[in-house]
């Protein structure tokens, strides 16, 4: 019978933790892995608090997509996040995201829910296998953002993300019950 911190013991030996002491939605994160202590506690307390963005956790873990979510300056007024093609195999989709996280928790919170909704899009369009057919589906499902450089963006990542800001905002934590190890 393993314990939780035995738990998360070896689970971090991976590189990717995303589950608390407690059961919550964050304990559903299988896809979506970072190394970041202060984003598995940012993504687990938006997922308890925003509807949508739970929403966008479930479609990705029921994708053939792994995302890896790490912190980045981006040195950039303008850009806080972006999605990243890493690549495919072994009948696995690899994505990276990259997020500002000196913002405010609710702008991190809106930028999470923005990038992992591309990360939705991408799990959605099984053709996504490579770079080329990643550029092709955002320049069919959204627009060029950049003349000078491949960046695109989404009437649906816009959306998302706004509607995960102001769940986060209103919304109340969840409580769920403790998890037990099963035997």
């Amino acid at each position: 019978m393993a314990t939780h911190a035995a738990r998360l013991l070896a689970a971090s030996m991976f590189g990717f933790v995303l589950a608390p002491a407690t059961r919550s939605h964050a304990d559903d994160l299988k896809r979506i892995r970072t190394d970041s202590t202060y984003l598995q506690t940012v993504v687990a307390d938006a997922a308890d608090r925003s509807p949508t963005l739970r929403a966008i956790v479930q479609q990705i873990d029921a994708s053939d997509v792994i995302v890896h979510v790490m912190c980045e300056h981006l040195n950039s007024s303008t850009l806080q996040g972006r999605t990243m093609w890493v690549s495919s195999a072994g009948g696995v989709r690899y994505v990276r995201v990259q997020v500002e996280c000196m913002l405010t928790r609710p702008e991190l919170v809106a930028i999470l829910g923005h990038e992992l909704q591309h990360v939705a899009e991408i799990a959605a369009a099984v053709d996504v296998v490579d770079r080329r057919s990643f550029v092709r589906l955002f320049n069919t499902i959204g627009f060029s953002t950049c003349r000078f450089a491949e960046e695109y963006e989404t009437p649906g990542a816009i959306r998302a993300g706004e509607r995960v800001r102001q769940e986060f905002v209103s919304g109340k934590r969840s409580v769920r019950p403790a998890i037990t190890a099963a035997p």
